[in-house]
């Protein structure tokens, strides 16, 4: 008779020889995912240092009016936090930083403009350019922003000259000129101030309330997770139907065996991630990686406590447990587990703001295994309170940890009893 004790032992053994081959592995698979949430992270640090739309305004801008409401432009109106403006004296030079990026959009006074401005005329109005390629939101944002100057610097130009026009045809003296003029622009400039009260600006982050940091740190480390159960394929390889239907004839039958089995991949998988933490900290402690990517890397798998990753990496486990036991064949296994790993974790937002999808793609991939584990990850990510059964967030959806816990420990049952009715057919046949 084999024991579960004895044939648990077995598995570990033969974890202990194939354990150099899997660190190995999965130390490659670290340095991938950590030079990918490198890039990621830097670039969108770059962009968050340039956030603001660049707006080129080309020509003479003497004119004290016309200069008073490009000021007023960039130092007191609300669209200041979207919108820096560069000024440019040559079109050539606009040109050319529109096709470098280094503006999204330029606006043209010409003389033209000028002179119909000064003659209170309608028949001419600020030109606009922009790259003529795909329409996306930069477009768009530039557009609102071409209409706010036109609005508020053109239009408020054109009702103070109308009105000096009109009181000096009538014949009023210059002071009553210069004091309804004066009043006319603290009206104006009134009604641009109030716009601040018009609307209430939250940033929401890159995704339900992430920074770009935290996304994509508990994107690529729970990918990482997942290519972490990649890692043990060799586990099944030596895989045969006649041990398991010997140690059935023993006395363990096919549920026991899965349960040894399981538990014994469940428990390299938690070694390989304390192996690769180790190996973090050390790196940190001598200086060859900052601490502030240490403790990024520390705190996205770690979140709290350690044993808030254990249920990620027991659904993480179980499902490649299935796949691999499922399966026949060495490539079989492999082009498998890549695939469902990386289709799943892309529709699960791994590799893009999930927030970026259709409605129903995000549904779809938010009740995926991955997209479970994602939003059990952010929930604890986002959590305000130290309730475990609730994630009470400043911005974005509600998430119910507990909810979380169960659908891990409906998946993970699922896909353990997948595993144990394929051994036991295997067994049968």
């Amino acid at each position: 008779m084999i024991s579960f004790k004895d044939y648990f032992l077995v598995q570990l053994k033969r974890i202990l020889k194939i354990l150099p081959g899997t660190i190995v592995m999965l130390a490659i698979f670290a340095v991938l995912c950590g030079t990918i949430a490198y890039a990621l992270i830097n670039n969108e640090s770059i962009l968050a240092e340039h956030q603001r739309y660049k707006l080129g305004v080309v020509g003479d801008t003497s004119d004290d009016m016309l200069t008073m409401g490009i000021e007023l432009l960039e130092n007191n109106d609300d669209s200041r936090f979207m919108l820096e403006i560069v000024r440019l004296n040559d079109e050539s030079k606009a040109k050319a930083a529109l096709r470098e990026g280094a503006i999204s959009a330029y606006v043209l006074v010409n003389d033209d403009f000028i002179n119909s401005l000064n003659a209170l005329s309608n028949d001419m109005s600020l030109e606009y350019f922009a790259t003529s390629g795909q329409r996306g939101i930069t477009n768009v944002m530039m557009d609102e922003i071409a209409d706010i100057a036109s609005n508020l610097v053109v239009n408020s130009e054109k009702g103070l000259l109308s009105l000096r026009k009109q009181m000096e045809d009538a014949g009023y003296p210059a002071e009553v000129i210069n004091g309804n003029t004066n009043e006319l622009l603290a009206l104006y400039i009134g009604a641009m101030l109030a716009r601040t009260d018009m609307a209430e600006i939250k940033d929401l982050g890159l995704s339900d309330g992430l920074s770009t940091e935290q996304y994509y740190s508990i994107s690529l480390s729970l990918f990482f997770l997942l290519l972490m159960s990649f890692c043990g394929v060799s586990l099944f390889l030596d895989d045969k139907k006649a041990t398991h239907k010997f140690v059935s004839a023993k006395g363990l039958g096919a549920v026991r065996q899965i349960l040894a089995e399981f538990l014994a991949y469940f428990l390299m998988n938690l070694f390989c991630v304390e192996v690769i933490l180790f190996c973090v900290r050390r790196l940190s402690n001598i200086g060859a990686i900052s601490s502030e990517s240490a403790e990024m890397i520390g705190d996205s798998l770690f979140i709290k406590s350690e044993i808030n990753i254990i249920p990620t990496i027991i659904l993480f486990s179980a499902l490649g447990f299935l796949i691999f036991e499922a399966i026949s064949g060495v490539i079989n296994k492999c082009l498998a587990a890549f695939f469902l790993y990386t289709g799943m974790a892309y529709i699960s937002g791994y590799f893009y703001p999930k927030s970026f999808f259709p409605d129903a793609l995000q549904r779809i991939g938010g009740v995926l295994p991955t997209g479970v584990a994602f939003r059990y990850m952010e929930g604890l990510q986002r959590e305000s309170f130290s309730s475990i059964t609730s994630s009470r967030m400043m911005v974005g959806a509600y998430i119910s940890l507990l909810q979380c816990y169960l659908l891990i420990a409906a998946y993970t049952t699922v896909c353990v009893l997948g595993a144990i009715i394929v051994r036991g057919l295997k067994i049968r046949k």
